[in-house]
């Protein structure tokens, strides 16, 4: 799976949601040190691969934007090659960003690092 381009919110009505996105889980809230893999263990195992495209074209374009963004920018919502979205709340966009700078930084990054 791979993200073909990133659109706006406002776009989205033409396309189905992939099996990813939500809610979030507070991530690295609790318990500092959480880093990837513990965000994907938490996973259902069809969200897996379009989380990795997520991941991989994040870090690609360096991209660290907020659930605020995600919601509201020109190009803040993740396609995919088999044209779903990946749709997610401000909290969970924050979870997602925060695991993957997490990891990539060494640094304990909460949800509310990507929160607005």
């Amino acid at each position: 799976m791979k993200v073909k381009e990133w659109i706006a919110y406002i776009d989205i009505e033409e396309y189905k949601e992939a099996p990813c996105g939500g809610m979030g889980d507070w991530f690295n809230w609790k318990e500092k040190g959480q880093r990837w893999k513990d965000y994907i263990e938490l996973c259902e195992p069809e969200a897996v691969p379009y989380l990795e495209a997520i991941r991989s074209s994040v870090l690609e374009k360096k991209l660290k934007i907020t659930g605020q963004q995600h919601q509201f920018i020109e190009n803040g919502v993740p396609l995919f090659e088999d044209n779903t979205v990946a749709l997610f709340t401000f909290r969970g966009w924050g979870d997602l960003m925060a695991a993957i700078w997490s990891e990539e930084e060494d640094i304990d990054y909460d949800y509310m690092d990507f929160y607005m």
